[in-house]
């Protein structure tokens, strides 16, 4: 988790009730990154060289956020229960806010149990869609998790009831519908505007595709090259190895080594085994088509 937002980094836009953009993905996927270049971007009182502080907003799933916002124990609720309570969770967030923040979210788009969207349409300024090669966010995924179970995270990627957290755990539950469901889902609403970007295509032009993302949001920093070059320089991989290995990580889970790792594509041709590779494809292939991700 990160600490509390820091008033000096976001946008103040014409629509102060719609605070929220949605930063969303299935798991290691480039959310965090994207979430950083964002920050970076929008920081207002300049870029922190050293340490993380200048990372906006939080992740939807946040236990300790949820608990202060709704004044209950979120430990003496069920997860069914939580989700009826989240939408007015974010609500809440967005009236509080007095500029755009950008949330993390690692749920598929669904309601909340009564109907509702688990994220309101009017709390919310819009969404990035981060999407990665399944093949590439099997081995990623298996590295946050901290093993190399591949056939275990394959197996994960392919179920549409695929759940991270709940319970007793930090965070609150996420249904990610797997990664099929959770683009289809998000893909198929009309509530709230998305944006789709490739991970793929942030590594090749880090630039251009952060420059899409403000013209999406309409942020002020969209037509200035020499801000958005400042962005994408604090925000290198190499720059953010180096910030985590001298001062740590905050949302590094205990059982990752480093959470800003390779930051490349191609792993998975590498590092899967065909099996393994043709399960995600007979489940996924038709979105792994229209993305134009190779099988």
């Amino acid at each position: 988790m990160t600490g509390p937002d820091r008033g000096d980094i976001g946008v103040p836009h014409s629509r102060p009730d719609r605070n929220l953009v949605w930063l969303t993905s299935f798991p290691k996927s480039g959310n965090t990154w994207t979430r950083v270049l964002l920050s970076n971007l929008t920081a207002r009182e300049g870029i922190d060289n050293d340490r993380f502080v200048s990372i906006a907003g939080s992740i939807s799933s946040n236990r300790a956020a949820f608990d202060q916002a709704s004044g209950l124990p979120s430990s003496d609720l069920t997860d069914d229960e939580i989700d009826l309570l989240r939408p007015g969770f974010y609500r809440a967030q967005s009236r509080d806010a007095l500029v755009r923040i950008f949330v993390k979210v690692h749920d598929g788009y669904h309601d909340s149990g009564n109907g509702e969207p688990l994220f309101p349409a009017d709390c919310s300024a819009g969404a990035i869609y981060l999407v990665r090669h399944p093949f590439d966010v099997a081995v990623s995924y298996a590295n946050h998790q901290g093993h190399t179970d591949y056939d275990r995270i394959v197996r994960q990627l392919n179920d549409p009831a695929h759940i991270m957290a709940g319970g007793s755990k930090a965070q609150l539950r996420q249904r990610t519908l797997g990664w099929r469901g959770h683009y289809l889902s998000w893909q198929r609403q009309d509530e709230i505007p998305v944006l789709t970007v490739r991970y793929e295509d942030m590594l090749a032009d880090t630039a251009g595709e952060l420059r899409r993302m403000a013209q999406f949001l309409d942020l002020p920093e969209a037509g200035d090259d020499a801000l958005i070059a400042e962005a994408v320089a604090e925000s290198s991989f190499e720059r953010l190895r180096a910030k985590e290995d001298e001062h740590g990580f905050r949302e590094r889970p205990e059982a990752t080594g480093r959470f800003f790792r390779a930051g490349r594509a191609g792993d998975g041709w590498n590092v899967l085994s065909a099996a393994q590779r043709q399960a995600l494809l007979d489940v996924n292939g038709d979105v792994m088509e229209e993305l134009g991700y190779r099988a």
